[in-house]
């Protein structure tokens, strides 16, 4: 059950109860708020994308966290992790049920799942809201809230990196950026038309259009944000797909000018980025961070960017050798701080980590010098 803003998290004895279990195992999605129930229930509780919402019950122990990049999870579904029952949010109508968030894997686990329960959301369906397709045998109605918006505040730091960022994406590209505080700092830097294809949007892309730097319609595989965002997708100027689309590294290796613009915890003095760890506790799962900095760094002009501040309470951003990679170093191009740009195609290990010390805090370089 759930995956995204939004996805279905209704009390795991509930859906139990609907279809006549008496146990379970529950596995989730990209969560991002808490659910009441997580440290209550009586299931062993797995997610393949530690988020917000799982953060601390992971590092309880309460929720077992499985790395994965999005890119597999289609293929998890079809075998290992085939649902016995999927739980989806649904709008009912005189033809049945629709989809009543973002589509994330939903579409592959629809196509194994031997059961499904709907939870059933009030008000009224997104035009052209795609039709679920299983064996629906429980019906339950919703009853939280809708997850809030995001609220990032940038820094001078954030809004220096955008503006690095921005110079470096080429006329004619397609863009890509990660949630949080840089990736809206990205986009609010750009001066020039781009189209965009991107894991998640954010009310960013609302900000861009307005700005008249959207070429095309957008797509994405997960939609946060207000209303004006959500008029995009019934007006047709944003088109939700799977992440089996989205997120498919061969298609997006064949794009042109493809940019895919991500932060990181943490970043090795061989471009390696860490996405999921710090001090041996997981925040994060790897999400589309692999995929989208694989396809970037294949397509022909293409350009994959991990940007993030060179400090993060107190401590240098840039190491010597991350906790995790969750992304390597073959498969990023291009790190930017508040301190700069470092270009690292066609240099070797010893070259990549002389032009990543130069854009760390100054006080850590001399640390950081003494490794090489």
């Amino acid at each position: 059950m759930a995956d995204g803003p939004d996805g279905p998290l209704p009390e795991p004895e509930a859906v139990a109860a609907a279809v006549g279990a008496d146990t379970a195992e529950v596995l989730l999605g990209w969560v991002v708020r808490e659910p009441r129930w997580i440290r209550t229930t009586t299931f062993p509780v797995s997610t393949f994308l530690t988020g917000s919402g799982t953060r601390s019950a992971v590092g309880s122990g309460a929720v077992k966290a499985v790395p994965a990049r999005l890119s597999a999870i289609p293929g998890l579904l079809a075998g290992r992790l085939t649902p016995d029952v999927l739980v989806v949010g649904a709008h009912e109508t005189d033809s049945g049920f629709v989809l009543a968030h973002s589509p994330g894997f939903l579409h592959a686990a629809l196509r194994h799942a031997r059961r499904v329960v709907v939870e059933r959301w009030p008000g009224e369906p997104r035009p052209g809201a795609p039709r679920i397709a299983g064996n629906v045998v429980a019906v339950i109605d919703r009853v939280d809230p809708h997850d809030p918006v995001p609220d990032g505040r940038p820094g001078p730091e954030h809004r220096r990196i955008g503006d690095l960022v921005a110079d470096l994406i080429p006329a004619g590209a397609t863009v890509q950026w990660g949630p949080g505080v840089v990736g809206a700092s990205v986009v609010a830097s750009l001066r020039r038309p781009v189209k965009v294809r991107s894991g998640l949007v954010t009310d960013e892309l609302v900000s861009l259009e307005h700005a008249g730097l959207l070429e095309a319609p957008a797509e994405a595989a997960y939609l946060w944000g207000g209303p004006a965002l959500s008029s995009m997708v019934d007006e047709g100027r944003l088109r939700l797909c799977g992440v089996e689309v989205i997120h498919d590294i061969t298609a997006i290796s064949s794009i042109e000018r493809f940019v895919a613009i991500n932060t990181a915890l943490q970043v090795g003095l061989d471009g390696a980025a860490n996405v999921e760890t710090v001090a041996g506790r997981i925040v994060s799962g790897a999400g589309g961070h692999p995929d989208f900095a694989a396809g970037a760094s294949r397509s022909p002009g293409g350009l994959s960017i991990v940007a993030l501040p060179a400090t993060a309470g107190g401590r240098s951003s840039i190491v010597v050798a991350p906790e995790t990679v969750s992304t390597p170093r073959s498969d990023i191009d291009v790190v930017v701080t508040e301190f700069g740009t470092a270009d690292l195609r066609g240099l070797d290990d010893r070259e990549r980590a002389e032009r990543i010390i130069a854009i760390a805090a100054p006080d850590h370089r001399d640390r950081l010098r003494a490794t090489i």
